[in-house]
């Protein structure tokens, strides 16, 4: 058989992303060969924007995408976001026997003022995650810029979605 099974259930699992994303539907399509060949059977939910979100704030999903919020948002604020219901990370932590930990953990590390404490409890945070195989780093995204050669050199911001305007200096033609 091509597809494993456990008692008689061949192991089956959805991966949703976004549809109109090509970059995502060319990495689902990867991971979708790359699992038959070790017996899993993949199948892509490729959804708008609106309905992969909803997946992700009621857990309706086996494996979903999802990016980190990158500088200056790692890793407190993403690791925050765990512990609010409407969020894929909590949704996808449910099944955790130690999620209650994990979350007191993340108070912890938030409201602590000492580096030492800050980074164990990171440490321990992200050890436990890995452990449990929650996630699977699999890629990033690099950010490009398309202009005209007038513009100059385009710098990049520290967050992805803020274009450094001010420092774009038009070159003379």
């Amino acid at each position: 058989k091509d597809v494993r099974e456990k008692n008689g259930q061949p192991l089956r699992i959805e991966l949703s992303f976004i549809g109109t994303d090509a970059l995502s539907k060319s990495m689902a399509e990867i991971i979708q060969a790359d699992m038959r060949q070790i017996g899993a059977d993949v199948s892509l939910i490729g959804e708008e924007e609106s309905s992969i979100y909803a997946r992700q704030r009621d857990g309706r999903f086996g494996m979903i995408f999802h990016r980190t919020w990158g500088a200056p948002y790692d890793p407190h604020a993403f690791l925050s976001s765990m512990r609010v219901p409407s969020h894929a990370d909590f949704q996808a932590q449910q099944g955790l026997a130690d999620k209650p930990l994990i979350d007191k953990e993340i108070g912890e590390v938030l409201a602590t003022h000492d580096e030492t404490q800050r980074q164990a409890l990171y440490r321990d945070i992200l050890t436990r995650l890995h452990d449990e195989a929650v996630y699977l780093p699999i890629s990033y995204i690099s950010m490009m810029v398309v202009s005209k050669p007038e513009l100059g050199n385009i710098p990049y911001a520290p967050i992805a979605t803020e274009i450094p305007f001010e420092q774009i200096k038009p070159v003379k033609p």
